[in-house]
């Protein structure tokens, strides 16, 4: 493992609070970090965890410094390296300005996330990694609304995996994986439909409801869902062999090879 793989997060308080940090913000900078640092793992590992954290070093002394150092889960490969190279990639392209249309939309959220506090709830945070610094600022804040804004939403559905359910807090959100189109799609739905959810994790399903796209996008990258059809594992779906004879006499008088001929009006 590299020194370099090492995230730091150093968050100062507000001037009022002579410096120090408020509980409920500091709770708040660690979880939008942690959000945004386990997407990059899963993008880096085939969508699947394959990292933990340990709190490396921790100082009070104003400003609050959290370093986190990455580490492999057990038959798990070390992506350490690949999570700072993206989270580089993104924050470099907040810097400089350059189109965000193609960074993950929930990615953008949890990095807005550790932006809107500051001069609010916090007077600065700052993350150091791989020799980059990166200051959260109310630039960084409406440059990631201005990515994220609505242009387009239509009544519609789309069909993918579903994973990743979060339940947490009434948060209510899950994420299909379609066959084709984007590669995931962040599905928002009611608590009525907490149990269809929850049973369809881990299966194929068909969501319908409001699409948003975002602009100039092809896809939807959101769903606010009002119903969820969960179709049958593969393993439940008969074959062939299954459906041999179950009709019987379908045919009528006819031989099986006439049956077909009269479907294809006599073309053979």
């Amino acid at each position: 493992m590299a020194d370099d793989d090492r995230i730091t997060l150093i968050i100062e308080g507000l001037p009022q609070d002579d410096g120090q940090v408020r509980l409920g913000a500091f709770m708040s900078q660690l979880q939008n970090l942690s959000a945004t640092i386990s997407k990059l793992d899963r993008d880096a590992n085939e969508g699947k965890p394959a990292t933990y954290y340990r709190i490396a070093e921790l100082s009070y002394n104003s400003p609050v410094r959290v370093v986190l150092e990455p580490q492999s889960l057990p038959k798990h490969p070390y992506v350490g390296h690949a999570i700072i190279e993206s989270l580089e990639h993104v924050t470099l392209a907040l810097q400089s300005g350059e189109d965000l249309a193609g960074f993950d939309a929930d990615l953008l959220e949890d990095i807005r996330g550790l932006a809107r506090p500051v001069g609010k709830s916090v007077a600065n945070v700052t993350l150091l990694f791989n020799k980059h610094r990166f200051d959260f600022t109310p630039n960084v804040t409406s440059k990631i609304e201005a990515a994220l804004a609505v242009d387009e939403e239509c009544e519609g559905t789309i069909e993918g995996m579903l994973e990743q359910i979060n339940l947490h807090h009434g948060a209510n959100v899950f994420n299909i994986y379609p066959d084709v189109g984007p590669r995931k799609v962040t599905c928002h739905f009611p608590a009525r439909l907490y149990d269809e959810a929850v049973s369809a994790i881990g299966r194929k399903v068909e969501v319908s409801g409001t699409l948003h796209y975002r602009s100039g996008a092809s896809f939807p990258h959101q769903v606010q869902v009002s119903h969820i059809e969960a179709f049958p594992p593969e393993s439940e779906l008969p074959n062939w062999d299954d459906l041999r004879g179950m009709v019987p006499g379908a045919t009528g008088e006819m031989t099986s090879e006439e049956f077909i001929r009269e479907l294809r009006d006599g073309w053979y």
